[in-house]
C-alpha cells in the first residue's frame, strides 16, 4: 500500500504493519489501546511495539496524515479498553475456538464417523490452525468470502462495521450532533448493543438506542427485485437470521446495557417504522438486506436524521438488490454526500444538508 501526499503527489510505502496502524487509526483511537490491538495481532513485544507505532505515528503526522487531539473528559484509556472487549465479546473474539468444535461435532452427527477425540477437541486452535484464522479473519471483517457467517456469535458484522459505528458515534459526541441511534434489521442485536454501549461509555445515556425488527426473521420477498434475486431470507429458510424479542433483550442484560434508553419497534417496517415515535437521529443503521425493506427504512427514517449525522448501510457490497435500493434512494432525493466504504459490503455517509 502506497499513501500519496502532498501537491507533488509523493508517496509512503506501507508494509503491512504500517497498514494495520493506518487502518486501525481510520478511526480515533487512543495510543495505548492501538498498541495493544497491533502487538496482539502480530505476536510482538509491547515495549518494541509501543517504540515502533509512536516513530511511524510521529512520521504520519508530519505529513499531516493524522493528529493528536484531546479526548473526551474521562479515563479515555480505560473507555477504549472497555469498548475494544465489547467489540471482541459480540463478534466472539474471546473463544472463537468453541465455534470450531461445535462445527467438528456437528460434522460428527452428520457422517456418523469416528467422535472426536477429547484431546482434538481441547487442541483444535493448534491442530487446525487454518480454519482457526480463517475464522478469526472472518469474524474481522464480517466476510463471507471466508466463511459462512458465524451462527453463534452476538453479531455477524464483524470488527470493521463496529469500528465504523465507533467513528460515527465519537464523531457525533465530539460534534454535539442531536439525535438518537437506531438499527432497523438487529438480528441477534450485537451492534445495537454496541451502539448503547458507545452511549453509555462516552456519557450519553440520555440518548436512546431504537431497535426495529420484527423479532421473527427476514419477510418474504414481494418486490419484483427482490424475487428476481430469490432473496428468501425467511425463518423457515435462514432460522439464523431470526431472534425473538425476548431473547435479544436477554442479550442486552448479558452486557449489563438492557436500561430505560432501549426501545423497540417490533414489527414490519412498513407497518411501524412511519409512525416511529423518533423524532432525530445521529446515527442510522440499515441492516436490511432487501430491495423492499431497505427503501422502507430510507424512506420513513431519512428525513429524521439529522444535518452531521451519519446513514451506515450494511449489505450494499453484498446484496445487489440493497445496493439498488441505496442508489436509487440517494438519485431520487438527490443526496451527493460521498458514499464511503468500510469493508468488503458496508457503506456510509454523512448528511451534511
Amino acid at each position: 500500500m502506497i499513501l500519496e501526499h502532498g501537491p507533488s503527489g509523493s508517496g509512503m510505502q506501507l508494509n503491512g504493519t504500517a497498514r494495520r496502524i493506518w487502518e486501525l487509526t481510520d478511526v480515533p483511537i487512543d495510543l495505548d489501546t492501538l498498541c495493544g490491538r497491533v502487538a496482539s495481532e502480530f505476536e510482538v513485544s509491547r515495549r518494541e511495539c509501543d517504540d515502533a507505532v509512536r516513530a511511524f505515528l510521529d512520521e504520519l503526522a508530519c505529513h499531516g496524515l493524522v493528529e493528536e487531539v484531546a479526548e473526551a473528559p474521562g479515563d479515555a484509556a480505560t473507555r477504549s479498553r472497555y469498548l475494544d472487549l465489547l467489540k471482541r465479546s459480540l463478534v466472539n473474539l474471546v473463544y472463537p475456538e468453541h465455534e470450531l468444535r461445535i462445527e467438528l461435532l456437528e460434522e460428527h452427527g452428520r457422517s456418523g464417523g469416528p467422535r472426536p477425540t477429547e484431546q482434538l477437541l481441547r487442541d483444535i486452535r493448534y491442530r487446525s490452525p487454518a480454519a482457526f484464522d480463517e475464522l478469526v479473519a472472518s469474524k474481522r471483517d464480517g466476510s463471507v468470502r471466508h466463511r459462512r457467517p458465524s451462527r453463534f456469535s452476538h453479531t455477524m458484522v464483524g470488527m470493521e462495521r463496529l469500528d465504523n459505528l465507533e467513528y460515527c458515534a465519537r464523531k457525533v459526541f465530539a460534534d454535539g450532533v442531536p439525535g438518537d441511534f437506531l438499527e432497523a434489521g438487529v438480528c441477534q442485536g450485537g451492534a445495537a448493543i454496541f451502539m448503547r454501549g458507545l452511549q453509555v461509555a462516552f456519557g450519553e445515556a440520555d440518548r436512546r438506542v431504537w431497535l426495529a425488527d420484527s423479532f421473527q426473521g427476514l419477510p418474504l420477498p414481494t418486490h419484483e427485485i427482490d424475487r428476481a434475486w430469490d432473496l428468501d431470507w425467511s425463518e423457515a429458510r435462514q432460522p439464523w437470521l431470526a431472534c425473538d424479542l425476548p431473547a435479544v433483550q436477554d442479550n442486552f442484560r448479558t452486557y449489563d446495557l438492557l436500561d430505560d434508553g432501549v426501545r423497540w419497534l417490533p414489527g414490519w417496517f412498513s407497518e411501524t417504522l412511519p409512525s416511529a415515535p423518533v423524532e432525530r437521529l445521529a446515527i442510522l443503521r440499515a441492516d436490511a438486506d432487501l430491495y423492499q425493506s431497505t427503501r422502507e427504512v430510507l424512506e420513513s427514517l431519512y428525513d429524521r436524521v439529522s444535518p452531521g449525522g451519519f446513514v451506515v448501510i450494511d449489505d450494499y457490497g453484498g446484496v445487489d438488490a440493497c445496493r439498488l435500493a441505496v442508489d436509487s434512494f440517494r438519485a431520487e432525493r438527490g443526496i451527493t454526500d460521498p458514499l464511503r466504504r468500510i469493508d468488503w459490503t458496508g457503506v456510509y455517509w454523512r448528511r451534511e444538508g
